[in-house]
C-alpha cells in the first residue's frame, strides 16, 4: 500500500516499476490481461479478518478491476479523529477559561438566503449551526463573517439540497483557509504550540455533524472536489443516541461546548393520542446497522476524507494503452531517448487507425476510483441538537485573598485549584476566594420539516432530564409552513417559558433584502437605465411564503438576522445588533452624481428617438427572436461576492421556452429576486439546462433549479420532460444524488456529451445531438453542438440551435478555441466569458481563462451579431465603449453584415436585455462607465 492516504488495487501480479532514472511515479501494469481464474471466493463474504489493520477497508474489485488481476481492493484512510481527551479534562479546562461567548442569526429564511443559520462564537473557535443552504456563504461575505476559525459545522433538519446546498461552497472556502492556516501553522512548530492554550487541536480541521446521507451528499462530489491537506470527519449520527438510553452523557463535546445531537422520526399522524413509550419506539432506528451496510459507511466516509486529505500527486503518471486510456485526458508517449512527449497522433473515436502503443496518463485522483457510491435511499430523520457550554469558575475575590495575606503571585495557582497557605497561618481553599461556580448555559435548534416531526419532538427523553435542559436560554425553531402556530407546539412553548422562543420559518421572517449591496448596485444600475434593470422583488412585511409577518406572539418571536444572545462573560439578549431593513435608494444615492443623472438622461432620450429606434428596425431587420430576452443571473467567477454572484443565464424564447446556461449556487435564489410573483410561469416553460463544467461556481445551484421546477410541474403537467446537456460526470453527480433526495431526476431528459465526432478528426469537437420532431416540439430545440475546451477536465462550449434557426452560442469557462468558433458560426448571440481585462492577460493562460478582448474576437470570427459578456473576476471589469454603426449597406450579408452590426454588452447580475434592445442598452455604457470609473475593486 502506498502512503498512508492512497488507493490502490491489490494485483495478483506485481506490476512492472520504472527504472529509478525515469520519473518514479511511473507505474506499469502489464500490456495485456488475460482473463483471470474465477474466484472460489467469488460469492462469500469479503476477506476482512485477513487484513489485521483496523482502518483497511477491503471491498471486491469491479469487474474492471479484476481485468487487471485486482481481485479486492484495499482503502486505507488516516485516522478519522485524533485521540479525543477525557470528558473529564474538557470540563477542567474549560472551568478556568474566560471567553467572549454568543449565538448570533447569520441568515434567516429569505430570497437571498434559503434557510437558518447560526454562528456559535468563542475566542478560539467558531461553530456553524442549521440549514447550510445555498446563499449561505453570500451572505457571510456580506455580513463580513469570518469562517477562517470554523471547525465544525452541525447540520439541522433532514439532509435534502435545501438545507445542505451550500454545504459544498462553504467546506470549499474552508478548506483551502484552513488549508492556508495549517501551512503557516506547520511552520511556526514550536512557537504555535505554546499560543494554542485553550484549543484541542493546533492544527486545524473541519468536523461535518448530520443526519443520515450527509456523508453521502459530501461523496457525491468526489469527481469535482479535491483539495488537499485538510482533514475532514462526517459525523454521520445513524442511529438515536438515546435509543434506550436516558443518561445525560453528550455526544460530542470539545474544551468549549457540549452537544446532544436529537434525531426526530417522522410518525404517522393519527386519531388516536400515543403513549410516550410508542413516540420513543417509534423514534428508534427500525433495524439495527447490518454489516453490510456499516462496511457502506465506512466506504462512503473514506470517500469523503480521500476529497480533502489525499496524498495524491497530479504529475504521478501511469503505463496503459491508447486504446484502453479513459479519453479526454492528456497522453505521453517516450521518444527513442526515452524522454516523455506529448501524444499528437489519432485517438480512438476519430475515425482514423489508432496504434495500440503504451501511453502515459496521470493517475486518477482518489475520487475517480470510485465509479459509484452504494446505494442509499432518501432519509425523513431530522437533525436538532442541544449546546451548552462547560462549567466556568466564579469571579475571583482578591479581598478574601489579600485579607489572608497571599501574594498576588499566588491568586493563579488558587484560580487553578490550588490551596495556599496565608501569612495569617489559614489554609486558604478555592472555595474561599472564588464565587459560586457558573453552570454551563446554551441553546437549542429543532428544526422541524412539517407536523409529522412535532410528537416525536415534544416526547423526546432529553426535555425531561434536568442535567440536559438546565442552562438552557433559547431554542431556536426552524419550522416548516404553518407549524409556527401548531398547538402542541405552542403548549410545547408556554410549559417551557422560561426559555427564550424564537421561530426562524419561511412563513415567520420577511423577505428582506439580505445582499444590500447588490441591491445597492442594482439600484444604481436603475437610476441609469430603467428598461434593462429591474429593481431585485423583495418585502419587509411579507415572509418569503407570501404570508404576512405576525408583528406580536405571547409565546415566541421571529428570527432576524443579526439577532445576538451572548453566554459569558454574561447572558444577554442583543437586539441592537439586528440587521436593520436597508434603505436601498440611500446606500444607491452615494455614487449618483448629477453627472452621471445627466449623462442617463441624454441616453434615454436618444434611444427614445424615433429617427433612432428607425434605423434599428431597419438594420435589425433579418434578426430572429429579436423579442427573445436574455437575463444574467450571475455574472462573477469563483466565488460569489457582495456584488456579483456565480454564472447563470437565463434565455427566454418566446415559442419555444427557457433555457439555464450554467446554474451557480442559488441561481434560483437570483431567480425569486428579479421574477417575484412571475417565477412559477418562468419555470413551467423551463425546457433546457446547459453545464458548461464541473467547477462548483457553475453547476452547484442545478438540484434546486431541477427540484423548483419539479415542485411546480407534477401536478399541472406531470408528462413534462426537463432537459439537461453536459459531460458524463455532471449526469453522474445528478444520478446519484438522486439516492439522496427526490428531486426530479426521473423526469429529466440528458442529453451526454463525451465522445469526440468521428466525421471531424483531428478537432475535439464532440457529437451533435440531434432532436426528433417529437423531441423539438417539446423541448424547443433543434440540436446542439458540443467541443471540448481548453479550462478543465471536461469542459465544454455549446451552441444551441433552434428550429427559426435561431443560434446561440455558449462558451462556458475556457481560453479562445477555433473548435468553439466552428461550431458557432452564424450565432445570433455569443455569451463568452471575460474573466480577466486586456492588461491581464498573462493570469488569463495561466489560469485558463479569456480576456475581454479575446471574447470579442471570438465573437467576430464567429460572425455573431450580438456578443454579451459575462464571467467576471470579482471587480468591476473596464467597460469598453463600442463604435455605432447604423448605416449598413444594402445586401451586405453573412460575416460581413455581422463585423458592421456588432454590438456587445457587459453583463451585470439581474439584467433583463431583449435581443432586439442590445443598441439601446448599448447608449448607456458611458455612463455606467462613468458610474464605476473609480471603484476598483469588490
Amino acid at each position: 500500500m502506498k502512503g498512508t492516504h492512497g488507493l490502490k488495487g491489490a494485483l495478483s501480479r506485481k506490476p512492472r516499476q520504472f527504472s529509478l532514472s525515469g520519473n518514479p511515479h511511473l507505474i506499469f501494469p502489464p500490456a495485456t490481461h488475460p482473463s483471470p481464474e474465477k474466484s472460489i471466493f467469488a460469492k462469500t463474504p469479503l476477506p476482512t479478518a485477513l487484513f489485521n489493520d483496523p482502518d483497511v477497508l477491503v471491498l471486491r474489485g469491479s469487474p474492471r478491476d479484476q481485468s487487471y488481476g485486482a481481485r479486492f481492493l484495499l482503502h486505507k484512510s488516516p485516522n478519522l479523529e485524533p485521540p479525543t481527551p477525557s470528558s473529564t479534562a474538557y470540563a477542567a479546562q474549560a472551568f478556568s477559561i474566560k471567553m467572549w461567548n454568543f449565538v448570533q442569526i447569520i441568515t434567516t429564511p429569505t430570497a437571498d438566503t434559503h434557510g437558518t443559520c447560526l454562528l456559535l462564537h468563542f475566542d478560539n473557535k467558531r461553530y456553524m449551526f442549521g440549514a447550510i443552504s445555498e446563499g449561505t456563504q453570500r451572505a457571510m461575505i456580506q455580513r463580513k463573517v469570518a469562517t477562517s476559525k470554523v471547525e465544525d459545522i452541525f447540520v439541522t433538519g433532514l439532509v435534502n439540497w435545501h438545507n445542505a446546498g451550500g454545504l459544498l461552497g462553504i467546506v470549499l472556502t474552508l478548506a483551502d483557509s484552513l488549508a492556508s492556516a495549517r501551512e503557516n501553522l506547520e511552520a511556526l512548530g514550536k512557537q504555535w504550540k505554546k499560543k494554542a492554550k485553550g484549543t484541542d487541536d493546533p492544527l486545524p480541521r473541519l468536523r461535518i455533524h448530520g443526519g443520515r446521507n450527509i456523508a453521502h451528499l459530501l461523496a457525491t462530489a468526489r469527481r469535482f472536489v479535491f483539495r488537499r491537506g485538510l482533514p475532514l470527519h462526517p459525523h454521520e449520527i445513524y442511529d438515536d443516541p438515546r435509543s434506550g438510553v436516558q443518561g445525560p452523557k453528550p455526544d460530542w463535546q470539545d474544551s468549549n461546548i457540549n452537544v446532544w445531537y436529537m434525531p426526530v422520526q417522522s410518525t404517522p399522524m393519527s386519531p388516536r393520542k400515543r403513549t410516550h413509550d410508542e413516540f420513543t419506539e417509534a423514534g428508534k432506528s427500525p433495524t439495527p446497522s447490518s454489516p453490510k451496510n456499516e462496511d457502506d459507511r465506512r466506504l462512503v466516509d473514506t470517500v469523503v476524507t480521500q476529497m480533502f486529505d489525499s496524498d495524491w500527486k497530479m504529475d504521478a503518471l501511469i503505463e496503459t494503452t491508447l486504446h484502453e486510456a479513459k479519453l479526454p485526458a492528456k497522453v505521453f508517449v517516450r521518444d527513442h531517448k526515452g524522454h516523455i512527449q506529448v501524444y499528437t497522433g489519432p485517438l480512438p473515436g476519430s475515425g482514423q487507425e489508432v496504434p495500440n502503443i503504451p501511453v502515459l496518463v496521470r493517475q486518477p485522483w482518489p475520487g475517480a476510483m470510485i465509479p459509484s457510491l452504494p446505494r442509499t435511499k432518501p432519509s425523513n430523520q431530522s437533525m436538532c441538537y442541544i449546546v451548552k457550554g462547560h462549567d466556568r469558575r466564579g469571579k475571583f475575590k482578591p479581598e478574601v485573598a489579600e485579607k489572608h495575606g497571599i501574594p498576588k503571585v499566588d491568586y493563579k495557582h488558587l484560580v487553578n485549584g490550588q490551596s495556599i497557605m496565608g501569612k495569617d497561618g489559614v489554609l486558604v481553599t478555592p472555595s474561599m476566594v472564588l464565587e459560586e461556580t457558573v453552570l454551563g448555559n446554551g441553546f437549542a435548534v429543532v428544526d422541524l420539516p412539517d407536523e409529522s416531526y412535532v410528537d416525536s419532538l415534544v416526547n423526546r427523553s432529553e426535555w425531561s432530564n434536568a442535567d440536559i435542559t438546565n442552562g438552557i436560554r433559547v431554542i431556536f425553531w426552524i419550522l416548516g409552513r404553518d407549524l409556527r402556530n401548531d398547538s402542541r407546539l405552542q403548549e410545547f412553548m408556554r410549559k417551557k417559558s422560561s426559555i427564550r422562543h424564537i421561530v426562524c420559518s419561511a412563513d415567520a421572517c420577511p423577505n428582506m433584502i439580505s445582499l444590500e449591496s447588490a441591491a445597492a448596485q442594482a439600484y444604481k444600475l436603475r437610476c441609469v437605465d430603467p428598461d434593462r434593470f429591474p429593481l431585485p422583488v423583495y418585502s419587509n412585511e411579507v415572509s418569503l411564503s407570501d404570508t404576512p409577518i405576525a408583528n406580536t406572539s405571547s409565546t415566541y418571536e421571529s428570527g432576524r438576522t443579526g439577532k445576538m444572545i451572548q453566554f459569558a462573560p454574561q447572558f444577554l439578549h442583543q437586539d441592537s445588533k439586528i440587521v436593520p431593513f436597508p434603505d436601498i435608494e440611500k446606500l444607491a444615492r452615494y455614487d449618483l452624481s448629477n453627472e452621471i443623472l445627466g449623462m442617463a438622461r441624454k441616453a434615454r432620450a436618444k434611444v427614445s428617438d424615433p429617427e433612432f429606434l428607425s434605423k434599428i428596425e431597419k438594420v435589425e431587420s433579418d434578426i430572429l427572436h429579436r423579442d427573445a430576452e436574455i437575463v444574467t443571473l450571475g455574472t462573477g467567477s469563483a466565488l460569489p461576492s457582495k456584488y456579483r454572484n456565480v454564472s447563470a443565464t437565463l434565455v427566454r424564447v418566446p415559442g419555444y421556452g427557457n433555457y439555464v446556461f450554467d446554474c451557480g449556487e442559488n441561481t434560483i435564489g437570483q431567480m425569486r429576486r428579479v421574477f417575484g410573483s412571475e417565477l412559477p410561469e418562468v419555470l413551467r416553460d423551463l425546457k433546457g439546462i446547459w453545464i458548461s463544467h464541473l467547477h462548483a461556481d457553475h453547476h452547484l445551484g442545478t438540484a434546486s433549479i431541477i427540484k423548483a421546477w419539479h415542485e411546480e410541474t407534477k401536478e399541472s403537467n406531470p408528462s413534462a420532460k426537463l432537459l439537461v446537456a453536459s459531460h458524463t460526470h455532471m449526469i453522474d453527480w445528478l444520478r446519484e444524488y438522486a439516492d439522496v433526495e427526490d428531486y426530479g431526476f426521473d423526469r429529466l431528459v440528458t442529453a451526454v456529451f463525451q465522445s469526440c465526432d468521428p466525421k471531424l478528426p483531428r478537432t475535439r469537437i464532440c457529437r451533435p445531438r440531434i432532436f426528433t420532431e417529437a423531441e423539438s416540439q417539446s423541448l424547443g430545440l433543434k440540436r446542439i453542438d458540443a467541443c471540448y475546451v481548453s479550462h478543465c477536465y471536461g469542459a465544454l462550449a455549446t451552441a444551441f440551435t433552434f428550429p427559426s434557426g435561431l443560434k446561440i452560442s455558449y462558451s462556458g469557462d475556457c481560453r479562445p478555441s477555433d473548435d468553439f468558433v466552428r461550431i458557432g458560426q452564424g450565432s445570433t448571440l455569443l455569451i463568452h466569458e471575460s474573466t480577466f481585462d486586456d492588461e491581464l492577460r498573462g493570469d488569463a493562460i495561466a489560469k485558463k481563462h479569456s480576456t475581454m478582448s479575446e471574447a470579442i474576437d471570438v465573437g467576430r470570427r464567429m460572425g455573431a451579431r450580438r456578443i454579451l459578456l459575462t464571467h467576471f473576476s470579482q471587480r468591476y471589469q473596464k467597460i469598453p465603449v463600442m463604435e455605432e454603426n447604423l448605416e449598413i449597406p444594402v445586401g451586405a450579408e453573412g460575416k460581413a453584415k455581422a463585423q458592421l452590426d456588432e454590438v456587445m454588452l457587459v453583463a451585470f447580475d439581474y439584467m433583463r436585455v431583449k435581443l432586439g434592445d442590445f443598441r439601446k442598452a448599448q447608449a448607456f455604457l458611458p455612463t455606467i462607465q462613468k458610474l464605476f470609473e473609480t471603484v476598483d475593486e469588490q
